[in-house]
């Protein structure tokens, strides 16, 4: 029989690898003439019905009991995830390989872990430390693999995406707190809307091109980043947050990197050697730690 934790997990992986593939499709829109603000915006606006739709849904079936102050608080973690972290993230990706900068987004965890520990007196055993550390250990050696090929902007895209981690790992204990509060469903909806309202006066502001103008298969890609690299993973994660722990949750997706690299080596043809062989069966070993 399934456990519940088990099934936390399951959920937090299966989000995370779809969250992975969102880089490989990213990069290919690039190569096709997609910015990244045009394709931020173009996601936003596909996943906006969704999301409005689930929350009228979830409030008619259950009815609203949320707070102005937890709507303030998912605001606030949706805009810094899925807007500023989002955007960071795009830009990144301009300047680096999307192995790259998945084993940087992928360090999350360990900040999500310090923020867990401060602001939700979570205790961290020495067995979650010692998962962290080997996963990690594996997670490097791609790092370092990939950074031996250089690249130009490399570091400012490496920064880019790093700062992004912050932004996420925030919002993965802002997801414990208030998933458990008003339910995992309330929260994502709320965070989402909040951040696709943001982004698009962002795109306003600054000025996008005109969102007509672009070609079926940009249209196409933008729509499966929408739906099954954004909408779909991020109620995965939200429930499987809510049931484990932002913590564990956090080291659990450190799989999504290694999805990430064999799919680039497929699809992108970026470099794959010995060394992200031996960082795989690091990352394994670390999982499996978590048992």
């Amino acid at each position: 029989m399934i456990t519940q934790q088990q099934k936390g997990i399951f959920f937090v992986v299966m989000g995370t690898l779809l969250f992975s593939s969102k880089a490989i499709i990213v990069k290919m829109l690039f190569q096709i003439g997609l910015g990244a603000l045009e394709l931020q915006t173009l996601r936003m606006l596909l996943i906006l019905p969704f999301y409005l739709g689930i929350l009228y849904w979830t409030v008619a079936r259950r009815g609203w009991g949320v707070t102005t102050r937890d709507v303030f608080g998912a605001v606030l973690a949706g805009v810094a995830c899925y807007h500023i972290a989002s955007f960071l993230d795009l830009q990144g990706l301009l300047y680096i390989s999307a192995g790259l900068e998945r084993m940087i987004l992928f360090c999350y965890p360990a900040i999500s872990m310090l923020f867990a520990w401060i602001f939700l007196k979570e205790t961290v055993s020495p067995r979650l430390w010692l998962a962290l550390i080997v996963a990690y250990s594996g997670i490097g050696l791609f790092f370092f693999a990939d950074l031996s090929f250089g690249g130009e902007n490399l570091w400012l895209g490496s920064l880019l995406v790093f700062i992004a981690s912050v932004f996420t790992a925030w919002y993965m204990v802002a997801n414990q707190i208030y998933s458990r509060r008003i339910g995992s469903q309330r929260f994502t909806c709320i965070a989402m809307i909040a951040a696709v309202v943001t982004m698009l006066i962002h795109a306003t502001a600054v000025g996008v091109q005109d969102l007509g103008t672009f070609t079926a298969p940009m249209y196409g890609g933008a729509a499966a980043i929408a739906i099954f690299c954004t909408l779909i993973p991020s109620f995965l994660v939200s429930a499987g947050v809510k049931i484990v722990g932002a913590s564990k949750a956090g080291i659990v997706g450190a799989v999504g990197p290694l999805m990430t690299i064999i799919l680039s080596n497929y699809l992108l043809q970026e470099p794959l050697g010995w060394m992200h062989f031996v960082g795989l069966i690091l990352v394994i070993l670390g999982m499996r730690l978590l048992k």
